[in-house]
């Protein structure tokens, strides 16, 4: 009777998908502003899309240049949303999507590999709230969405007409290309290991082999084509690998919220019970998806933390192995009954782990609204300068590291910590702009003024400090104190500090 209400039939897996959905969201629903490192900076990016033609104040700072950078997942929908609705609530629906088409993928790719619903791939909702989340890599979850719909897709159309595989192949590999490149890395991977071996299990002769190879690589040539000529192909070639041993560690990420204690408890229960599932035979993987796992796996093992402009290269690839193991496998030969207990204690876990995310979300929606009101005593199109500790670059929690670019949002104003790289993002600052933000950088800004220290400032109108110093002299700060609270303080600069546009 459980397994009928929460998967093993098409109704049971809708009712089941609608329902984990509903709890899933709830933290989405409840606060105005989610407590995602990044967040507010790509808010404030899909601000500016969303203007063009940008208006005075944005124009002074800012300029738009689509080129075919492979981080547009959010840049190409949240901006066209924003014309409808509140840019603050266009991110949120946004984020909305992209977590619930990461469940329904893992589960639409279960159910076309196994010809049948089950209850096992809702266990994908327990991934959801991850430290690439926290961390705000929205563009890759949602590219690694595009890519679990798209092997589904993949495996659909395995006896299909040549000429209609390659014309989906080609379409859904750049889709997922201009989401996130490291989502298509894994699309990629995953695509060449499932042409490997046949879907339907006929033996092929090497011949055949290589033409289906081929096949696949054929259609992920476009990416190739467009990253080539993006400015992402320029940035600087820097390949910087990590502590060897945080390989042992990263998997962790995949439930590592807001208590280390909790989340490493439950990363630990969970991965002995698979393994313990898979000795015995109680779970097991598709004969073929498996091997897109293990591309997966050793390309985690492989690859370096730093790699041209990205950052934590190896460490996003976790998620992705967790999400396509739920797809890939399956529990039937488990006993029912032991399934019916298995399903329970899943259920409740995922329940409880929501229930943290949602009050430590809570918690923070009501601090950022007492931090908002400061953002009113910031003039229309101000400049905006930084100061926050290096400390400040750290997930979970309730971070502040880009608050000060919602000033972008609520007076079209410049911030110089905005995202705006030329080889990952659409939006560039103007030369103007970049003056600006060559200066102090904001943790050097912060270093300065807990010293005591003069600080280069030059053009700006207020400066913003992020968890202030506990030493920091109030009376010494250069200028006047426009709002103030134990985890910001907003200054408006002298006029001797500011100096005239060019």
């Amino acid at each position: 009777m459980l397994e009928r209400c929460i998967g093993s039939t098409r109704g049971g897996a809708l009712t089941g998908f609608l329902a984990l959905s509903i709890i899933a969201l709830l933290p989405i629903v409840a606060c105005a502003l989610p407590p995602i490192l990044d967040y507010p900076n790509h808010m404030a990016r899909m601000h500016i899309l969303a203007s063009s033609p940008l208006n005075a104040d944005l124009a002074r700072y800012y300029k738009i240049a689509w080129s075919p950078i492979p981080d547009l997942a959010a840049d190409s929908i949240v901006p066209l949303l924003a014309r409808i609705m509140p840019v603050m609530i266009a991110m949120r629906v946004f984020l909305a999507i992209v977590l619930i088409a990461l469940a329904g993928g893992a589960i639409m790719l279960n159910r076309v590999a196994y010809q049948r619903w089950s209850p096992w791939p809702l266990t994908a909702f327990l991934l959801l709230y991850n430290r690439m989340l926290l961390w705000g890599f929205i563009n890759y979850l949602a590219g690694l969405a595009l890519a679990l719909w798209a092997l589904a897709a993949w495996l659909l159309l395995e006896r299909r007409p040549f000429a209609v595989r390659l014309a989906a192949g080609l379409g859904l590999s750049t889709i997922i290309y201009l989401a996130h490149l490291a989502a298509f890395g894994c699309y990629a991977l995953a695509v060449l290991a499932l042409a490997a071996v046949p879907f339907d299990g006929a033996r092929v002769t090497t011949g055949a082999r290589l033409k289906r190879l081929l096949s696949a690589a054929v259609t992920l040539t476009p990416p190739v084509i467009l990253f080539l000529i993006s400015p992402t192909s320029g940035a600087p070639a820097s390949i910087a690998y990590g502590n060897p041993l945080r390989k042992l560690d990263l998997p962790v990420s995949i439930f590592d919220d807001y208590s280390r204690v909790f989340d490493g408890a439950t990363f630990a229960v969970l991965l002995i019970a698979v393994i313990v599932g898979l000795a015995r035979g109680g779970i097991r993987v598709h004969r073929h998806l498996r091997w897109c796992v293990a591309a997966i796996i050793a390309a985690f093992l492989l690859l370096p933390s730093q790699f041209l402009s990205a950052s934590g290269i190896d460490h996003r690839l976790p998620i992705a192995i967790a999400f396509l193991f739920v797809a890939s496998s399956d529990w039937s030969a488990i006993d029912p009954w032991r399934r019916k207990i298995i399903a329970v204690a899943l259920l409740a876990l995922f329940i409880v782990r929501m229930a943290v995310v949602l009050d430590v979300w809570i918690q923070a929606d009501r601090e950022y609204a007492r931090l908002l009101p400061a953002f009113d005593a910031i003039a229309p199109g101000a400049a905006v300068a930084v100061a926050a500790p290096a400390e400040a670059v750290q997930a979970g929690g309730i971070p502040l590291l880009h608050f000060p670019t919602i000033a972008v949002i609520k007076r079209d104003a410049f911030a110089p910590s905005l995202f705006a790289a030329p080889y990952q993002q659409p939006v560039r600052f103007t030369p103007y702009a970049a003056r600006l933000a060559a200066k102090d950088p904001p943790d050097l800004v912060w270093r300065l003024l807990s010293q005591d220290k003069p600080v280069n400032l030059a053009g700006y109108d207020d400066l913003m400090i992020i968890d202030p110093p506990d030493n920091l002299d109030i009376g010494k700060l250069p200028g006047m104190i426009l709002f103030s609270d134990p985890r910001l303080i907003l200054v408006r600069l002298t006029p001797q500090m500011a100096e005239p546009e060019r």
